[in-house]
């Protein structure tokens, strides 16, 4: 149980994070770093999601 706590965590704070950076990056930013940081903002989410159903089951 705690793997999976600890997955939640550090997938909504990478969600965050780089959601954060896509949002506030200024317009002369490369468009493919813009893609690296959505890309990984939705894999951050994905797995804080996944990891929080996991927790709800209790596995």
């Amino acid at each position: 149980m705690k793997i999976w706590s600890i997955m939640f965590t550090v997938g909504w704070a990478a969600a965050l994070a780089f959601g954060w950076m896509a949002l506030a990056a200024p317009q002369a930013e490369p468009p493919g770093r813009l893609v690296l940081y959505i890309t990984l903002a939705a894999l951050g989410g994905g797995l804080g999601l996944w990891s929080w159903l996991r927790i709800r089951r209790g596995f």
